[in-house]
């Protein structure tokens, strides 16, 4: 008898591209789902019954949902608890009512901040799907109560997926050394419903007026970025014009105009189906992180969408990106000669067809189909350890994906 899924995601305020949104969005194309999205919250959000719904916009129809769910203040003092204890309450009635007891209950959790949900929502199966190190800040310092809370979370899931082999040795280490914990690595991916590098974009009016060459940073504008080797770059190579795009971290936006001057220049987050215009006008695409515990152990996936569009890339040598050696330039961080070595390299490169397909082929097997099929492995190529008393689908040996312990 073939085992029926039904999958529930909790993906706060997740962003479309982010790993957990994406493959849930894929998965209710074949299977229900439940995306619970960030909750309403009684205090802060006034359009509580016209926000607390459930949406059908998921592409698996009636089966599922994007669901925002009513959330009661927890760290009121005296009756934290007991709210906490509510707000779980009213969550598995909202669950039970979306996903009828007909099949086995996956739930991926996203943040350690859940921990206290695992196992209180009859799952059959509860995995951890990290996209960061969610202990840490962006600069690589700790967040106080999280490193406590992931503890907690990973002595009570039955998986993790993480994008990144120093994620997952890391999260192997925080981890019950009497815990037999399969802990699988799953890479970023991109959309290739979108990034579509043959089709022809219309310039985005923003773009227009901005000389070339222009250097593309797209995506969170944080501390993360090297600011330093940017900033020495473009005193070194004073024609170039920086380019940023996505949401910015307050001071950010100041921090572009006062340092880079008339050669720097900031545009609000875009519709991802806008990316591919900005990512195909501009001359280069970089990803110049500095690197710190918590961008170590990331997998940008700007680098990813930038090379399926076939476009020059140069970043800084964060771990996971290393296996797109080859098709990549590489800086050093703080180092704005070397900033500009891979610049002028690839500016005089231009659009070569022959280095553009090699960059799309580099990614060709990282699209958000090929990862949700191996995601969907990992997580039912085994039995079910929780409630369900029906076997589970099991894949040809193999189609096995590897698991690190």
């Amino acid at each position: 008898m073939i085992n029926k899924y039904n999958w529930i995601f909790f993906c706060y305020n997740a962003k479309q591209t982010f790993i957990q949104r994406a493959l849930a969005e894929r998965l209710a194309e074949m299977e229900p789902v439940v995306i619970i999205d960030r909750p309403v919250s009684v205090l802060r959000d006034r359009k509580i019954l016209s926000l607390k719904v459930r949406h059908n916009c998921l592409p698996g129809g009636e089966a599922s949902y994007c669901y925002r769910p009513l959330h009661y203040p927890e760290r009121l003092p005296g009756i934290g608890r007991i709210l906490q204890i509510i707000n779980r309450r009213l969550l598995q009635q909202e669950l039970d009512q979306l996903l009828p007891r007909n099949g086995s209950r996956l739930v991926c959790f996203d943040s350690p901040t859940q921990d206290h949900l695992v196992k209180k929502l009859g799952e059959d199966l509860s995995i951890y799907l990290a996209n960061d190190d969610k202990t840490l800040t962006v600069w690589g310092d700790s967040i106080p109560g999280e490193l406590e809370a992931e503890k907690r979370l990973l002595s009570k899931v039955d998986k993790v997926i993480c994008v990144s082999e120093i994620l997952a040795n890391t999260l192997r280490s925080r981890k019950s050394a009497e815990k037999l914990l399969p802990i699988h690595v799953l890479p970023n991916g991109y959309d290739e419903r979108i990034f579509d590098p043959n089709g022809d974009y219309i310039e985005p009016s923003f773009l227009a007026n901005i000389p070339r060459p222009r250097i593309l940073v797209a995506g969170h504008i944080s501390e993360r970025i090297d600011w330093n080797g940017i900033i020495e770059a473009s005193k070194l190579r004073q024609n170039w014009n920086w380019i940023f795009i996505g949401f910015a971290d307050p001071g950010m936006k100041e921090r572009i105009t006062s340092t880079l001057g008339a050669h720097g220049f900031y545009h609000s987050p875009i519709s991802i189906q806008d990316v591919p215009a900005w990512i195909q006008h501009c001359d280069v695409c970089a990803v110049p992180y500095r690197l710190n515990p918590f961008t170590r152990a990331s997998n940008p996936l700007k680098a990813i969408e930038y090379l399926a569009m076939g476009a020059p890339v140069l970043s800084t040598r964060v771990p996971a990106l290393q296996r797109f050696d080859g098709v990549i330039e590489w800086v050093e961080v703080g180092n704005g000669q070397s900033y500009t070595n891979a610049l002028d390299k690839l500016i005089q490169e231009g659009n070569d067809f022959h280095l553009k397909s090699f960059r799309k082929k580099a990614v060709a097997g990282e699209t958000w189909q090929a990862k949700t099929e191996q995601f969907r492995r990992m997580v039912i190529d085994t039995p079910l350890t929780g409630n369900s008393q029906q076997p589970v689908l099991t894949s040809e040996k193999s189609e096995r994906i590897k698991k690190v312990y």
